[in-house]
């Protein structure tokens, strides 16, 4: 499948200090762009072999543009929390795109569309993970799984006991996804959000209005309270928070309009600023992972698990910091060629380049 001018892409272009933006035609360096399912500044011109989020109506493929206009699928690297074979049933093959990490198990999104799934598997969030070729993204959540289909819709498995699988909305105009402990979240196609599930802390009825969202990101661990806050990112580049706060991870969102992405923990949460300097907030516990974020301005992408968080650098390499209980910072995988990463609860995952 290739692209086209005109065509609405979220480019990762390594050359480009690892930026991401979505963009219709051909853009100008320094141009910020910022529309319903992207927001960053244009670093460079994108070309054959950068990596390309392609939305062309209501198909959507992610992967590494090849010369012929395929897609380059990656290995995924697992370590960490092993309990449940989150790691050691981890799929081989060089033929994923994606990755997403519930609490305890784990989704991958293959290059011909399909999802395969591994780890705890007590409320059916693997063996009953959906067959098809039509798939275009993934997210775990607490002990269920969400998948966006090419088709824009939605498609829920696993716990049902907050109505995270039996309320999942209906429709072909969805363009995101997030799974969180007992809810989850979607984005639309208009820049609205919208939220079902568990809602004791507010994390559904207290969900943002309006339509100039980019993304929405939720924590995706099952424990009592901390794992119930969520963030979205607007096109102008701030950061909303809701949900659960004993430990400011709501009350202390940081301010301004210069943010990328962000990602939620446990009891913390990181985000990548559009300079690609990196800032944590919530709770620091006994592990640093508020005071040992990495300084620096050469981070492209933020994951945060339990009680620790990891970071990809433009040079394609991974920076790990928070508990080490678990091996999620001792055993963080050395060398260049990652593309991705995903957090768990204690277990970590990474997309290489094979």
């Amino acid at each position: 499948m290739s692209y086209n001018i005109g065509d609405k892409i979220a480019v990762y272009t390594k050359k480009g200090g690892g930026k991401v933006g979505v963009m219709g035609g051909n853009p100008s360096v320094g141009q910020r762009v910022a529309e319903n399912n992207g927001i960053g500044v244009v670093h460079g011109s994108y070309s054959v072999g950068d990596t390309v989020l392609v939305n062309i109506g209501k198909n959507h493929k992610i992967g590494m543009k090849g010369a012929k206009g395929g897609y380059i699928g990656y290995q995924i690297v697992s370590w960490g929390w092993d309990d449940y074979g989150q790691v050691s049933n981890t799929p081989s093959g060089n033929d994923f795109v994606a990755i997403s990490a519930g609490a305890v198990h784990s989704l991958a999104l293959r290059t011909d569309g399909s999802i395969v799934a591994w780890g705890k598997n007590d409320y059916g969030q693997v063996s009953n993970t959906p067959t098809g070729n039509d798939f275009a993204a993934v997210a775990g959540g607490g002990n269920h799984s969400l998948a966006l289909k090419t088709d824009g819709s939605i498609v829920s498995w696993g716990d049902n006991r907050r109505g995270q699988v039996s309320n999942t909305p209906t429709g072909n105009d969805f363009a995101a996804v997030a799974g969180g402990g007992d809810h989850s979240h979607a984005l639309k196609t208009d820049g609205s959000i919208v939220s079902w599930g568990y809602d004791y802390y507010g994390q559904v009825s207290d969900t943002p209005t309006g339509n100039d969202f980019a993304a929405v990101v939720t924590c995706n661990q099952v424990t009592l309270g901390r794992d119930n806050h969520s963030h979205a990112l607007k096109t102008d580049g701030s950061i909303v928070s809701w949900g659960y706060d004993y430990y400011g991870q709501v009350s202390n969102t940081p301010t301004g309009n210069d943010f990328a992405a962000v990602a939620a923990g446990r009891s913390h949460s990181v985000a990548l600023k559009t300079d690609g300097s990196l800032v944590s907030w919530g709770r620091e516990g006994d592990y640093g992972v508020i005071s040992d974020t990495p300084t620096g301005n050469d981070f492209v992408a933020v994951a945060a698990g339990g009680d620790h968080s990891l970071a990809l650098k433009t040079d394609g390499s991974i920076v790990s910091w928070g508990n080490p209980s678990y091996g999620q910072v001792s055993d963080t995988p050395t060398g260049n060629g990652f593309t991705a990463i995903a957090n768990g609860y204690y277990s970590c995952y990474a997309l290489r380049t094979p």
